[in-house]
């Protein structure tokens, strides 16, 4: 899957772990086959929520983010995707 990071503020990229807000946001990844991991977010504060069945996840933007005008869910595979503690859930 390309970066989505590049089109949509709202989802955040990096390859620092440290950098990425884990309890408030929902990250998923992919490995490149050459340099580091590759890690993209969503925070919390742009999600309406999360829910998730055979394996994928499903992110529901909240009414008053800019994700809302270009979509009604981002549907993602589960081969790593980090759900926030802090993120609502359905």
């Amino acid at each position: 899957m390309d970066s989505l990071a590049g089109k949509i503020p709202e989802i955040k990229c990096s390859s620092d772990a440290g950098e990425i807000p884990w309890d408030d946001a929902v990250v998923w990844s992919q490995m490149p086959r050459v340099g580091p991991r590759v890690y993209e977010w969503i925070e919390g504060t742009h999600i309406r929520y999360v829910s998730w069945s055979s394996g994928l996840v499903n992110i529901m933007p909240d009414n008053n983010s800019i994700l809302s005008s270009h979509c009604q869910c981002i549907v993602l595979p589960s081969a790593f995707v980090w759900v926030g503690k802090n993120v609502k859930v359905g």
